[in-house]
């Protein structure tokens, strides 16, 4: 949690003519001026947000007292500019302030702007909100510019409903951008969601228009330059981004885990990690995609679903592992007629298993039609039994998808090279007596770490040099129920940990390929169990480059390619 320096700084300067504003709905009256944190002399912090719900200019802001919790919605006045944004944060120590709405089914927002920008949102929690954040622009509405949201916890918004008639709201989301403009005309540019933590919730984030299910509204971006950085999304049920509509956009360093197994979720129209559609030039950078349901039989449960009309998409060293259907979906005609273009996958890894998969069968991409246009270079799929690399619903003659210098393997066939952790000291948080970290590379069987407390505990494995590592081996206990856990790797560069990998069990056995890193040492962090303490019978690290290279220039091979 940021403190109130801290905040200052991330902040920067405020401009001389504008004002702080101070909220509390423990200590505060609408009464007073709203320009004090303390009351005094007839001035002190408001109370409501529907007080607070007032105008601004550039360069205000509007600060909410750490550790209270408002049943409103802010629907502040004015606008800011990108120079000068209005700032929507929070001030004192302790706990987020936290707008709970109490009741997701009702249509409740926890933030409300209407054809505004230069908006700068941080540090807040949003509980039972229909939706967290809602930004509705109007038909020719002139453009917009800025909307930052940073460091915001957004969870348990679980309605879901059939939504083809949106903006009736009926699903609960974390943030919503929605637009009546038809045209392709911008009403939002410059957006950025960073830092945030999406939990629980129908869908994460949402771009729309009523145009989401007109198959005649091709190529139309009322939004650009949408950027995520450093977001996790998690136990979520639909897409948790369904993005639809923007114009260029990055998504770097997120994490989408664990979507569509929450309260065993049905789906009326497929499920992924995310859903991208009418959208075009975008870079996706060192992200994760993982654990994948099907919940109770919702179609799809792809990691991610490029649904239709998207063109100039960049995926580098990116990670998909774990799903019931396909790995990745390169999709159109169900939403859209025209395929997706220069669709360019570069160091990409796929591990999707298809262990519950529906219609076509197993395959680790589905393509719905070879006039797709897509490139796998430097990519490696792992296939499980019975998994094809690529099937395609509806073949043409002319094929688009090409394979250049990349690597096909069974999974049951990783981790045959040798444990490089076997030269590696690994050391823990804690440990029972007689199970300490170093049983877990003595390379002898029986022997196991245990920690001494419940999570969070790591197990770390430091080598004597930078080591390259693409995969990795975990062998859990029977006395143990590791639920949720990650596989980190130390960024020399900037001195701390890094995810590559997010895991929920892990059992007798379990095998998981990263995208290949260079690190001297590497931590299993063990976040939640369901009984006793962790207990770790194997950490084991390699760089197994075995298996079959794979190139196919003409797209003719993908489909013959299968792990029987």
């Amino acid at each position: 949690m940021l403190g109130a320096v801290s905040l200052v700084l991330c902040l920067g300067t405020q401009p001389a003519h504008s004002k702080s504003y101070y909220v509390s709905e423990s200590s505060g009256n609408d009464a007073w001026t709203g320009l004090a944190e303390a009351p005094g002399n007839g001035t002190g912090p408001w109370k409501s947000l529907a007080k607070a719900s007032t105008k601004y200019v550039p360069g205000d802001r509007i600060l909410l007292k750490c550790g209270d919790t408002w049943n409103e919605e802010l629907f502040p006045k004015g606008e800011g500019t990108p120079q000068n944004p209005i700032v929507i944060g929070y001030y004192g120590q302790g706990a987020k302030p936290v707008i709970d709405r109490q009741d997701e089914r009702q249509d409740r927002a926890g933030i409300r702007l209407a054809d505004q920008g230069g908006f700068k949102i941080v540090g807040l929690e949003f509980i039972h909100c229909m939706t967290g954040i809602y930004a509705e622009y109007s038909d020719n509405c002139p453009t917009k510019k800025f909307i930052s949201i940073e460091d915001c916890y957004f969870h348990d918004s679980t309605l879901y409903q059939h939504y083809e008639d949106y903006p009736k709201r009926k699903i609960g989301l974390g943030i919503c951008l929605f637009t009546f403009e038809l045209e392709n005309k911008k009403v939002l540019t410059d957006i950025t969601i960073k830092n945030c933590v999406f939990r629980r919730l129908a869908s994460g984030v949402w771009t729309n228009s009523p145009d989401n299910f007109n198959k005649n509204a091709s190529f139309i971006y009322p939004f650009a330059n949408l950027v995520f950085e450093d977001c996790l999304f998690e136990e979520g049920m639909q897409w948790q981004q369904g993005i639809r509509g923007v114009e260029r956009g990055a998504m770097r360093n997120c994490v989408t885990h664990d979507t569509g197994r929450y309260k065993n979720f049905l789906s009326f129209n497929g499920v992924a990690g995310s859903m991208f559609f009418r959208c075009k030039d975008w870079v996706f950078e060192n992200c994760e995609w993982g654990f994948v349901d099907i919940g109770g039989g919702s179609g799809d449960a792809e990691a991610f679903d490029f649904e239709g009309n998207c063109d100039n998409m960049l995926m580098r060293n990116c990670l998909f592992h774990d799903t019931d259907g396909p790995g990745f979906l390169l999709c159109c005609y169900a939403s859209d007629g025209n395929p997706n273009k220069a669709i360019k996958m570069e160091n990409c890894l796929i591990n999707g298993k298809s262990k519950r998969p529906i219609r076509l069968g197993k395959g680790a991409i589905i393509n719905t039609t070879d006039h797709t246009q897509a490139t796998w270079t430097n990519c490696r799929f792992y296939l499980s039994p019975g998994e094809v690399l690529m099937r395609v619903a509806d073949p043409e003659k002319d094929k688009h998808s090409k394979f250049e210098n990349c690597l096909v393997k069974p999974l049951v066939k990783a981790c045959s090279t040798t444990n490089l952790a076997l030269k590696a000291k690994a050391t823990a948080s804690s440990a029972v007596a007689g199970n300490e970290a170093a049983m877990v590379v003595d390379g002898k069987e029986g022997t196991v770490w245990k920690a001494d407390g419940a999570p969070e505990q790591w197990l770390e494995l430091t080598f004597a040099a930078p080591t390259t590592i693409n995969e990795f081996r975990l062998k859990e206990d029977p006395s143990s129920s590791i639920i949720r856990y990650v596989i980190q790797c130390w960024d020399a560069s900037s001195k701390k940990w890094v995810s590559c990998f997010n895991g929920r069990g892990i059992g007798a056995d379990f095998v998981a390929p990263i995208i290949s890193r260079s690190t001297q040492k590497v931590r299993l962090l063990v976040i939640q169990t369901t009984k006793d303490n962790p207990c770790i019978t194997e950490f084991g690290a390699y760089n197994d480059t075995t298996g079959d290279a794979f190139n196919d220039p003409t797209g003719e091979k993908a489909v013959k390619v299968e792990y029987k």
